[in-house]
Parts: structure tokens; C-alpha cells; sequence
């Protein structure tokens, strides 16, 4: 049905006495008229409203598409000159046809009624009194269980109604805030017990600490802004989906917006029922925004994470490695290892560190499925969804940092470098046995896309963490290798002794009471950390893995390998020669090592 046909079949009571109206507001929101009541053998057959609905002015107001200046001057003229206060408002340029089809929306009835009984003469006569008071319903024909429970769910719908239209108005009174404010983006986070909203001002997301709400009214709030005032979305609102959506500025009239683009869908915990927001706010040629026109906003920045920094194993200067590594603005960080190396468990203590040391900065996560929570982030599964559609989705969304899952196939590693590449900072796994490998692991995946030409660039991959995890030794039953001899083959005992000194180190004994009989008493990282330059990238190039590894590790500053690393433990005596060889790598000397 035309908008124009939706005017003449419908009946806006007549709002005149406008100067009244202004000068006692509390006018323009008369109680609806009643409807004419359905025949008494018809009332237990239907189910509707009981009046014919708001006044357009009143839900005007509560939608924030009209103040009541301007409703004022619309009475005025419909006082004088006649005519739906709908058509003047679009002839006059005070409201558009979307938002006056938005109120028209808000304003419908629907009429339910038992199949049975729609084409019966009671029926079809209470339609002819509605349609002679100007009223055309939405008619559905249901069963008469269905009907019933309708009855029984629709009992407090009116003070619903009332709920949806004052969540409407917050939705636009927040979009209003926020762009006086100047904000470029507003967040709104659904967590499992409440939900807050977070705005950007000046590169710096905030949470806006009164509009935190609980957790049923931010699904209610985001629901809000997508089906009610988003002009460009899908048909039905999906809350288990990845969905856009866009506001057209006219929508959001005296704001200085031109549109407002959304991404909406699930995070992680999903089955929590928890979700995210994230709206772009897009300003027009003229905009004029600014900290003075915009109504008290009380901001505070987000909370950090508690505790320390610290993965149990790594070395100090693999700490002071860490700490360069995620203060970089940009760039990728690639952590190696395989399946068990604790590669997950490394990545959440450093993302952490960033949000203790950057609370303002977005992070985003997108892995299949999620394995530690992440309060901090938007943590969002890729699972059953296209990776690279994810980071595309995810881009848009404006992050800071993002962690891009495990890269398995060449168009996950292309969209992770491309992330990179753009501006962001970027964490990601491989599955390779060494750090320095990921570059020729990268290129095998596609040679054309991830030729090494193309990747060496030490703007680009700026660091590489290679991790494994070893047992420690139980210090009440593990034993001297002196004092063992057959502990180790000759061969590894030899090998072990190009490294240093042998008197402390010590193999794993019988078991006792203090470790349970499990011989050790726990397990820890061993690492190698790099930090990528110019350099090591023209080595790379030039001359290969081999080159490219042996001059960086005798960088001044440079880690050791992994293999140097882990036999510092051994040489302490805190972990078994054996559990090197095995879970780290061979035992040999000291400069085949090199």
C-alpha cells in the first residue's frame, strides 16, 4: 500500500488548539478513543487493542522525530488549512515519508480472530464501524488454541508497547549524544549479566556510564536501533546472525549525520545469549558538533583487566621483548608451535597486557571456536562462517587489535597480512616447529599471493614467537645425572656437555609424596622471541632461512633459540635432559646448534 493510500484510509484525530496544546504539553497526550466494541458473541473470538492507538503527535514526540515546537507549528497550520498532520509534515519538509511511515507503524492495529469465525455477518460489521471511524486494521486469521495464547501473551501488552517506544526514544537520544559529542563510533555490548554502551571520541573508546543498563534492555536497545530506525537492513531480525544494517540521516534529523552504518551479531559466550553493536557514524558536509551542544554524557574509560603480566618460563628478556613487541602500533605478530605448545594460553596473557595498558583500544578475536574468555574484547566464533568474509566484517567495525585465529589456508594468512597492512595490529598461529619458518610456511600456502617478496618486510611480520611447553622437575625425588649415568645415552650426555657445566643437572627419580608420584611438579613455557628489522628481512631474501636466523640470533639484544633457552633449565637442574630432547628439540652441540 502507497503511502499516500495509507493517509486517505487512515483516521489521525483531528489535533487543533495549538497554542493550548504548547502551552500544556500533557494535551497532545490524550488517552487514545476507544474502539468500537465487537459484538458480545464475537468477543471471545478476537483479540486486539483496545483503542485506536496513539495519537500521531504523541508518538511523534516519543520517538524524537518532532519537539514540540514543531508539533506546535504543524497543529497551527492543520488548525487553518485542514488535512492529515502526516501530509503537512512531509509538504513542509518537517518529517519525512520514512518517518512518518515509522509512526504510522507504531500507530497500527491488528485484529486476530479464530479462522472460524472472520467470515461471519458480527465479524465482517464490527470491520464496517472501525472503517467509519477511520480505522483500517491488519486482519490475521489464526486457530483457536493459537488465539488463546495470543490472549493469555498479549496481556500486559500494552505497557510493552510502552516499553518499545521508550527504548525507540533512548536509541535516538543516544545517537544524538553521541554525535553533539563528535563521536565516530558508538558500541553497544550485551554481556551475560548487563549491558553497557561505549562511545569513540578522539580515537578513545569510553563507556557512557549512564546509559548502562541490564543485560534484557541492551537486547532490547539494539533490537531498537536496527529494526526501528534503520532505513537499509534485512527483512527479519536475526539475533544468532552477522547482520548490516544502515540509518539514513534523515532518520536522525538535527544531528549532523548523514548515516549511520551498523554491524550487529553474536559473541562469544554465544549460548549466553551475549552480542555486540558496533555503529559508524558518518557526519555530513556541514556538521557542526562539538562537547558544548551535547547533553551530559558521563564517561569513564573501560575497566582494565586485573592481575600481572607474566607467562610462567619466559626469560627476562623475553619479557622486555613482549613489552616492545605489544606496544607496536601495527603490524602482525605470528605465534608457532605445535598442538599442546600453550600458544592459546601465551596470546590471551599478551592481549590481556594490551587492554591493561590500552583499556581505550578495541580488540576483536575471531577464532573457531573461542577458547578463553575475553571480557575486554569482542570475541566473535568463525565457526560455519567464511574467514575471510569475518575480517572483512571485522575491518569495518573499526578495531585496534585483533587476534585472527589459526591460520590454516592461504586466504586466511592473505586476509590476516591484509588486516595488518591496513593499519591494525594483529596477532595469529601457525603450526610450524620454529619461529623463522613461518615465512617459508606462509609462502608454501600460495606462492603467487604470499611470495616472499611480498611478505619480508619487517613493517609487516614484526614479530614471531616460537613456544613449547616443558615438565619441571620434582625437587624432593629428582636425582643428579652424575649420580645416574645411564640416565641419558652418551651421545646426549656428550652434547649437553658443550653447553656448560653438568654438576646440577638432574633427571627425573621415582616419584614421591610431594609430587604425587608424577615425578615432576608441574610444566612451563620455553620460548623464543623475535623482533623483526630490516635486516633480517634483506637476510631472508638474500640468503634464506639459515642466514637469516644464525645473524639475528647474534644480534646484540636477540633471543636465543628455544633449544639455548631450554637448557638453561637443564644446566639449573629444574628440568630433565630427556624432556628437552623430546618436547623441544634434539640435544646437539652447542655449535651445530648455531
Amino acid at each position: 500500500m502507497r503511502l499516500s493510500e495509507r493517509f486517505r484510509k487512515t483516521t489521525f484525530v483531528a489535533e487543533s488548539n495549538a497554542d493550548a496544546r504548547l502551552a500544556n504539553p500533557s494535551l497532545v497526550a490524550d488517552e487514545p478513543a476507544p474502539l468500537p466494541l465487537p459484538p458480545v458473541g464475537l468477543q471471545p473470538h478476537v483479540v486486539y487493542r483496545a483503542t485506536m492507538g496513539r495519537r500521531f503527535g504523541r508518538v511523534a514526540l516519543d520517538l524524537g522525530l518532532l519537539n514540540q515546537h514543531q508539533l506546535s507549528r504543524l497543529l497551527n497550520v492543520q488548525e487553518k488549512a485542514g488535512g492529515r498532520i502526516g501530509d503537512l509534515a512531509i509538504r513542509s519538509g518537517t518529517l519525512t515519508q520514512e518517518q512518518v511511515q515509522q509512526i504510522l507503524d507504531a500507530q497500527s492495529l491488528e485484529i486476530h480472530v479464530d479462522a472460524r469465525h472472520a467470515a461471519t455477518p458480527p465479524f465482517l460489521t464490527w470491520l464496517g464501524d472501525l472503517s467509519r471511524k477511520g480505522v483500517v486494521p491488519k486482519v490475521h486469521k489464526v486457530s483457536a488454541q493459537d488465539l488463546e495464547a495470543l490472549r493469555q501473551s498479549q496481556a500486559g501488552r500494552g505497557a510493552q508497547d510502552e516499553a518499545d517506544l521508550m527504548t525507540l526514544s533512548l536509541a535516538r537520544r543516544i545517537f544524538t549524544d553521541s554525535a553533539a559529542m563528535g563521536a565516530s563510533d558508538m558500541c553497544v555490548l550485551v554481556r551475560e549479566k548487563y549491558a553497557e554502551v561505549q562511545i569513540r571520541l578522539k580515537g578513545d573508546y569510553k563507556v557512557a556510564k549512564n546509559f548502562t543498563m541490564r543485560r534484557e534492555e541492551g537486547d532490547a536497545l539494539v533490537r531498537a536501533m536496527y529494526t526501528g530506525l534503520a532505513t537499509v537492513k534485512q527483512s527479519t531480525y536475526n539475533p544468532r546472525a552477522f547482520q548490516d544494517a544502515q540509518i539514513h540521516g534523515d532518520v536522525l534529523h538535527d544531528t549532523g549525520l548523514s548515516s549511520v552504518r551498523i554491524i550487529r551479531g553474536p559473541m562469544y559466550p554465544v549460548e549466553a545469549g551475549c552480542s555486540f553493536m558496533v555503529a559508524r557514524l558518518q557526519y555530513g558536509p556541514q556538521n557542526d558538533t562539538g562537547p558544548a551542544a551535547a547533553r551530559p554524557i558521563d564517561l569513564r574509560a573501560p575497566s582494565r583487566p586485573e592481575g600481572d603480566f607474566e607467562v610462567a618460563g619466559l626469560t627476562p628478556l623475553q619479557i622486555e621483548l613482549c613489552e616492545r613487541l605489544v606496544r607496536l602500533p601495527m603490524g602482525i605478530v605470528i605465534v608457532t608451535g605445535p598442538t599442546g605448545s600453550g600458544k592459546t594460553t601465551t596470546l590471551f596473557k599478551l592481549m590481556k597486557y594490551q587492554a591493561q595498558i590500552f583499556p581505550e583500544a578495541r580488540q576483536i578475536t575471531i577464532e573457531d571456536p573461542p577458547e578463553y574468555p575475553q571480557p575486554w574484547a569482542i570475541a566473535l566464533s568463525a565457526n560455519g562462517e567464511d574467514f575471510r568474509d569475518m575480517v572483512r566484517m571485522t575491518l569495518r567495525m573499526d578495531p585496534d587489535i585483533l587476534l585472527l585465529g589459526e591460520i590454516r589456508a592461504a586466504d586466511e594468512a592473505v586476509a590476516a597480512l591484509q588486516a595488518a597492512m591496513t593499519g591494525h595490529f594483529v596477532w595469529t598461529t601457525l603450526h610450524v616447529t620454529d619461529a623463522y619458518k613461518s615465512i617459508p610456511r606462509l609462502e608454501m600456502l600460495d606462492r603467487e599471493r604470499l611470495a616472499r617478496a611480498q611478505i619480508c618486510d619487517h613493517e609487516l611480520i614484526v614479530g614471531m614467537i616460537a613456544q613449547r611447553v616443558v615438565p619441571v622437575l620434582c625437587p624432593d625425588c629428582s636425582v643428579p645425572l652424575l649420580d645416574t649415568p645411564d640416565a641419558l645415552p652418551a651421545y646426549m650426555v656428550k652434547a649437553l656437555a658443550t653447553w656448560g657445566d653438568l654438576s646440577k643437572v638432574r633427571v627425573r627419580g621415582c616419584g614421591c609424596e610431594t609430587c604425587h608420584g608424577d615425578k615432576i611438579r608441574g610444566r612451563q613455557a620455553v620460548a623464543e622471541v623475535v623482533i623483526t628489522d630490516e635486516a633480517f628481512m634483506s637476510d631472508f631474501l638474500t640468503h634464506g632461512l639459515l642466514v637469516a636466523r644464525r645473524n639475528h640470533r647474534r644480534k646484540e639484544g636477540a633471543d636465543k633459540s628455544m633449544l639455548a633457552n631450554a637448557i638453561d633449565l637443564a644446566l639449573a637442574g629444574r628440568v630433565d635432559p630427556l624432556d628437552v630432547h623430546r618436547n623441544v628439540h634434539k640435544l646437539e652441540a652447542k655449535m651445530e646448534e648455531l
